[in-house]
């Protein structure tokens, strides 16, 4: 089970829109359909400004863990993540 780091879940919540998005934001995402908004908003709202070169590959492990958690929470296509589409 990951660990509660907030740091490695705003990268992961950026980095699963940037991945799976449509039209621009996470559907699949309960908080996106509830405000109507991009979890981008969300993070920038709190601050966070992700790295150029932020990608699955540099991740922590526990934000590799968390990803994937999130990934069969949401039920997204495995084929789309960033670290497949190589």
């Amino acid at each position: 089970m990951p660990d509660f780091d907030r740091f490695d879940l705003c990268e992961v919540h950026y980095l699963i829109e940037c991945d799976y998005n449509i039209n621009g934001w996470l559907p699949e995402r309960p908080s996106n359909r509830r405000r109507n908004e991009a979890t981008y908003v969300q993070l920038y709202r709190m601050g966070f400004r992700p790295s150029p070169l932020l990608a699955y590959e540099t991740l922590t492990d526990n934000g590799r863990d968390i990803y994937d958690l999130l990934v069969r929470r949401y039920a997204l296509p495995k084929a789309t993540r960033s670290q497949d589409k190589k």
